[in-house]
């Protein structure tokens, strides 16, 4: 299991304009900032060859 935790960041513009696939055809543009709260993610190795990402929510990938 890996736990990891990462700077909360707030986009103030440009939403999606930070893809690669956005910008390199389209140009674009970024405001953001990161807040002093944090997420916290926990990645575990499941049995049948996929990985379970957790925070508020659980997905599996």
């Amino acid at each position: 299991m890996i736990v990891s935790r990462a700077p909360v960041r707030i986009t103030l513009g440009g939403g999606g304009t930070d893809l690669e696939s956005y910008y390199s055809k389209h140009g674009g543009f970024l405001i953001a900032a990161a807040v002093d709260k944090y997420v916290f993610i926990a990645a575990n190795r499941r049995f049948y060859d996929s990985i379970r990402l957790s925070y508020s929510q659980t997905e599996i990938t």
